[in-house]
């Protein structure tokens, strides 16, 4: 991700935000009519999902709409103003502001999305390093964490990594701050969000086709060009503290076909662009309770099995796929080398990241319940042996071809601090 560029004619961009603004009423009405002729609207590509009467309440402006992750992006910091408040950015806003600031530098994240008068900015729409941020944020928040252990995670992450661009000038996070804009203020109520607790449902019966039971078989499925892709099984995290992480927040709600979801896939081509595959743990193909979710510039297909949704073009891709899978390449061989030195079949949850860093481009990591802990291992696709970070030596690291392969077991909050260090360390 790239900060945005810096701009340098405040005034003209002032006048595009007044455009924008200018048709925001239209818009927003057809978007409106969308999401209640859908049901829901999806905020990411990992699946959290919207209720259209709360989003219709917030009022937001056209430019909210651009895509999913915009839209997740300006929903929390409409809700949660004061979260985006103790969190910086690093952009470079922190050197030049943009047009609701009036060209003053940026304070926090918050900024980047709405200023002290509750006026939106275009500024975060623009910027996939303050959407990234603000997803990171919420995510984090969701997952557990506090705001000052995601804090922490960001600066880790962001600090040096633009090293021209100037971050925000934002405060530590305390236990005693006052928020400039609070939740109250945007008509809502409420505090972080919380993942949803997962309705229990007798899994015994279900089970996924041998055609889509693995992360491998979803990035067979998938056109060449994934840059992160997950698979979960949500049979195997039943029961266990990894079921409410991942049905709350990478797994589509029960209310999504009126079923609960046992084999989710998910890939991104971009942060406009992505693909989803469900399975309900049986043939669906013949199940007419099953309906297709409608709306604009998207297709979800009830059908086939697995069940796809997406953009549409991603959508026809990946049903040429299932029709003949030599029609075009696909993401499986971008991530082979990582799949070959695991066990990615068994597992509740899998992801692969193309990330490119000092030693290593692409990147795993799975977590799996085993004896009422959790297994974690995570895989280095390395590039430069020289350059593999010593502080990861105390995971006791093994090699397997140029995979670099670490395991670990604990409970929930343990593996996942590890794994934030873990991938900390191997970002420097």
């Amino acid at each position: 991700m790239k900060p945005e560029k810096k701009a340098t004619n405040v005034k003209e961009k002032s006048k595009k935000v007044s455009k924008k603004r200018g048709n925001s009423t239209l818009i927003i009405g057809v978007v409106a009519v969308i999401m209640l002729a859908g049901g829901y609207i999806l905020l990411s590509g990992g699946g959290s999902s919207q209720d259209p009467a709360t989003t219709n309440q917030l009022k937001l402006p056209s430019f909210a709409y651009k895509d999913a992750m915009t839209l997740k992006a300006y929903t929390y910091a409409t809700k949660h103003p004061e979260m985006l408040e103790q969190i910086p950015c690093y952009c470079g806003c922190g050197g030049h502001g943009s047009a609701a600031s009036d060209g003053k530098a940026h304070r926090f994240l918050r900024d980047c999305f709405i200023n002290d008068n509750w006026q939106y900015d275009d500024h975060g729409s623009n910027c996939d390093t303050c959407l990234a941020l603000a997803s990171k944020t919420q995510d984090y928040l969701a997952a557990g964490k506090t705001l000052k252990e995601a804090r922490e995670l960001i600066d880790r992450e962001y600090q040096g990594k633009y090293p021209d661009s100037m971050p925000t000038n934002t405060d530590p996070v305390r236990d005693d701050y006052i928020p400039v804009l609070k939740p109250r203020d945007s008509g809502l109520t409420g505090t972080a969000s919380t993942p949803a607790t997962p309705v229990k449902v007798d899994l015994s019966g279900y089970s996924l086709p041998g055609n889509f039971n693995s992360l491998a078989d979803g990035l067979n499925l998938t056109p060449a060009g994934a840059n992160r892709a997950y698979f979960i099984n949500t049979k195997i995290a039943a029961g266990t503290e990894l079921e409410n992480m991942l049905a709350g927040n990478l797994v589509q709600p029960d209310s999504f076909y009126g079923k609960k979801i046992i084999g989710m896939y998910s890939t991104d081509f971009s942060t406009s662009s992505w693909i989803e595959m469900h399975d309900l743990g049986y043939d669906t193909t013949k199940d007419t309770t099953i309906k297709a979710r409608v709306e604009q510039g998207m297709k979800n297909t009830v059908y086939t099995r697995p069940l796809v949704y997406g953009h549409s073009q991603n959508v026809d891709n990946v049903l040429k796929l299932m029709s003949n899978p030599k029609s075009m390449q696909t993401s499986y061989q971008t991530y082979k080398p990582l799949l070959d030195a695991v066990d990615y079949k068994n597992v509740a949850y899998a992801q692969v990241i193309t990330e490119s860093g000092n030693f290593s481009d692409i990147s795993y990591t799975s977590m799996t319940p085993v004896n009422g802990k959790v297994e974690l291992v995570k895989a280095f696709n390395v590039t430069d042996n020289k350059s593999i970070p010593a502080e990861l030596d105390k995971y006791t690291p093994q090699t397997t071809g140029k995979v670099l392969v670490i395991k670990m077991t604990g409970d929930l909050t343990t593996v996942q601090k590890e794994s934030d260090n873990i991938d900390t360390i191997a970002r420097t």
